[in-house]
């Protein structure tokens, strides 16, 4: 990018009578994310661990190896399990 010439330049004051109490009352507090649900992928291929995301839809866990990025996909079934950490072979 072009850098700005003096010129260019734009004239600005410091404001004034300034609350950030009035900006709370009128405006939403952002709230925090809820987390990303994950599963422990331990990849054997390389002896390296990452997470696999849910996708979505909710269906599937996916994630690949941050090594030679192979592709690991969990569905997610009925009965479901508690385990959170798996391996890849």
């Amino acid at each position: 990018p072009a850098r700005r010439q003096p010129s260019d330049r734009v004239e600005w004051s410091p404001l004034t009578n300034l609350d950030a109490s009035d900006y709370l009352r009128t405006k939403e507090v952002p709230t925090l994310a809820e987390p990303r649900k994950f599963l422990g992928i331990h990849y054997q291929c390389c002896n390296v661990y990452a997470r696999a995301y849910i996708d979505k839809e909710g269906k599937k866990y996916v994630g690949s190896c941050p090594r030679c990025r192979k592709r690991v996909e969990v569905k997610v079934g009925k009965g479901g399990t508690n385990a959170r950490f798996f391996n890849a072979t």
